[in-house]
Parts: C-alpha cells; sequence; structure tokens
C-alpha cells in the first residue's frame, strides 16, 4: 500500500492522525487529511479513473462512506521471535511486523482480540515463526478464525485449539498449510450462518463476507435499486454471478427467480444446500474465468449481476456484450477493472446509466463502486 505524502496536500486539509500505530502501521494511508478532504479526493479519484477510460455515466449518485470501526474481518500476524509473541500488521513499505494495541477501523469485538490473541496462541506460535490469523464475524457475532501456516494438529495441539476458542469465543477455529489451501476445520462450538434476504446458508471456514455490514447493506440497496428500476416479477430470472455466499441472490430472491455461479467450491456447495426445494432458486460451482456464461445461456435472464474478486470478470463480460440481456449490474472491489470491464460492456451497445462509489475501505485507497448498464 502507498501512503499519500502530506506535501500533496496543503496544510489546512492535514490533522493529526487518530491511530498512535499510523506512522508505521502500512493499513491505512489516509488518517493525516481532515474527513471533507479524505471524501472529496477519493470520489474524485474514482470519477478521475473512470473518465480516463473514456467512460462517462448518465448520473453519478451519492458516494457512500462507512465509518470507521465497523470492519468485521482481518488478517493478524501473530510471530515469535524469542520467547516475546507479536501481533500487528505489516509496516508501512516492509514485510515486518509493527505491533499494535489497537486498530481504529476493527469492530469493537475484533479489536478487543488484539490484547487476547497474543497470550492465547502460546502454545501454537513456535519460535522463528509467523502466522496469519484471519478472523471474520457471522451472525449473531459468532466468531470464525482461520490460522494460515498451520496445517495438523495433534493431542497437545487440539488442547491448544480449544483453549484458543474459549479464550477468544471462537465459534470455529480452522488451518490450512498456506493461502491456497482448503482450511480443514479442527474445532467448531457451532454452525456459522449468514442470512441475506431470503438465504441462510452455512459459512464455510474462511468464506468470504464483505468487510462490514454497513458496506453490505449499501451494496445490497444499489443493486436492489437498480432491479427496482424494471418492471420485474417473480417469474423473471436473475443471474448472479461470483455470487459468494448469496449477499446478493438472497435479497433478490425475495422478489425474482435467481440462479447463483460461484467458482470457489465449498460456497457453491452450501449455496445448492440452500437451493434444495425452492423452486426460484438454483446454485452452479462453475470457474466462471475458464468458462464464463455463454450469450445462449445468457437468454433466459432478465439482469444479470455480477461482483468478481479484484482481477474483474473480463471473460464473463465479453460475452455479456454480446447478449440482449437488457439490465446488467457490475460490483467492484476494483475501479480500475471495472473500468476494463465497462468498456467491454459499452462496445458492445451497453448504455452506462449510473455509477455510484461505496467507501467501506476506510482511511485507505481502496474503494469499491456499483456501475449499471442497459441495453434497449
Amino acid at each position: 500500500m502507498t501512503r499519500l505524502p502530506e506535501t500533496d496536500f496543503p496544510n489546512s486539509d492535514l490533522t493529526a492522525p487518530p491511530c498512535p500505530h499510523f506512522e508505521e502501521c502500512g493499513s491505512c494511508q489516509l488518517q493525516h487529511i481532515t474527513e471533507e478532504k479524505y471524501r472529496a479526493w477519493k470520489e474524485g479519484q474514482v470519477r478521475d479513473l473512470i473518465a480516463s477510460n473514456g467512460l462517462a455515466p448518465k448520473e453519478w449518485l451519492p458516494a457512500v462512506f462507512v465509518s470507521k470501526g465497523t470492519r468485521r474481518r482481518a488478517t493478524f500476524t501473530v510471530k515469535r521471535d524469542t520467547e516475546k509473541i507479536t501481533l500487528g500488521f505489516n509496516k508501512y513499505h516492509s514485510h515486518e511486523i509493527v505491533e499494535i494495541s489497537s486498530c481504529e477501523i476493527l469492530s469493537p469485538r475484533l479489536e478487543k482480540l488484539i490484547g487476547i490473541l497474543p497470550t492465547a496462541m502460546e502454545g501454537l506460535v513456535h519460535k522463528g515463526t509467523s502466522l496469519d490469523v484471519m478472523v471474520q464475524e457471522a451472525d449473531n457475532d459468532l466468531l470464525d478464525c482461520v490460522i494460515t501456516g498451520l496445517d495438523e494438529t495433534g493431542a497437545r495441539q487440539t488442547g491448544q485449539i480449544a483453549r484458543l476458542a474459549e479464550a477468544c469465543d471462537f465459534a470455529r477455529v480452522s488451518f490450512r498449510k498456506d493461502t491456497f489451501a482448503v482450511p480443514v476445520t479442527q474445532v467448531r462450538m457451532v454452525a456459522l450462518k449468514k442470512t441475506s434476504g431470503a438465504l441462510n446458508v452455512e459459512v464455510p471456514a474462511g468464506a468470504f463476507l464483505q468487510p462490514s455490514k454497513e458496506g453490505e447493506a449499501a451494496l445490497v440497496g444499489a443493486v436492489m435499486s437498480a432491479l427496482s428500476s424494471r418492471k420485474l416479477g417473480k417469474k423473471d430470472k436473475i443471474a448472479d454471478l461470483f455470487s459468494g455466499c448469496g449477499t446478493f441472490a438472497g435479497h433478490i430472491l425475495e422478489r425474482y427467480s435467481v440462479h447463483a455461479v460461484e467458482g470457489e467450491r465449498q460456497m457453491a456447495e452450501t449455496l445448492a444446500e440452500a437451493a434444495k426445494g425452492n423452486a426460484r432458486f438454483s446454485a452452479e460451482w462453475r470457474d466462471l474465468f475458464k468458462e464464463p456464461v455463454s450469450t445462449r445461456e445468457l437468454r433466459d435472464y432478465s439482469a444479470v449481476v455480477f461482483d468478481p474478486p479484484r482481477a474483474g470478470a473480463k471473460e464473463q463480460c465479453q460475452k455479456l456484450s454480446k447478449s440482449s440481456v437488457p439490465l446488467i449490474i457490475g460490483v467492484s472491489c476494483n475501479p480500475a477493472t471495472f473500468a476494463r470491464d465497462a468498456k467491454i460492456l459499452t462496445a458492445g451497445g451497453y448504455k452506462f446509466k449510473t455509477a455510484q462509489m461505496v467507501d467501506q475501505f476506510t482511511w485507505s485507497t481502496h474503494s469499491e463502486i456499483v456501475g449499471v448498464f442497459e441495453k434497449e
């Protein structure tokens, strides 16, 4: 991450960073400018990026800014050099870890863990090693924990894991050897659920949830508002591509029929389980980068929603651009790849109707964007 130098702003735009770790920690880049300047700069960056790609939505909707202290997902690094265990985030412009005692962006539940995790993990972190500890909140404030860097357990470790879960109030603790491995659950106190509109699904270990409840509500609101702009009914079928755990699909299902497509197998399977017995909902496991939904298949849909990873949805948008789907809604956590995908859609005859920035990555240079495209 790149912090913006103070010299980029006049003194009147500067302010004292609220976090004592700001000078070293690399997680936030924009705490040193005023709230007014922060909002104007961040929205301006997104608008300029879209314009620089030759795109001009008919209307920019008001930007949504999510406040600090709401982030419900974080990955801490826990390391042991000698006897001391350190918890923190990457140092600014470095692979070193800066020890933290607090974090302004985290929810109260997650911030509380900063003071608990080092002691609770004492039996799991060996000298000279480090582990990544991902924690996120599911429904009912239940905490899910995935530890990266461990892939085995024994009788002694099982006891340590149970003590870790008890000390930190984790509903589930899972291990994985590296970030590409599937987490293996070691302890589960209760099933972790996620309710999205008409869907209630069991969340797989480490599954992606939106970073904040407030940000999720803003994105869902933008998608549902766009769908409501057209005269659609329960028989109209909507495709939810890169559907995750059904964040959008569940709300869409309250009004329309839905087919959800997800490339991560465990999440696709949990959606398929939720679809059983529901004639208006179906789910599919499919790698949309290698096998995008074809133009022929797209004839069945009255609208398409897509929310891809940061890499975007180039291959899928190439198919969408040649389709006759009347309404396409793109959600993206990377405005740069969104702009590339939007250019593909507009080159195929789609009109760029509205754009909206949602900032749920507080004090970072990252933003989300929702774009609505129509073809008559």
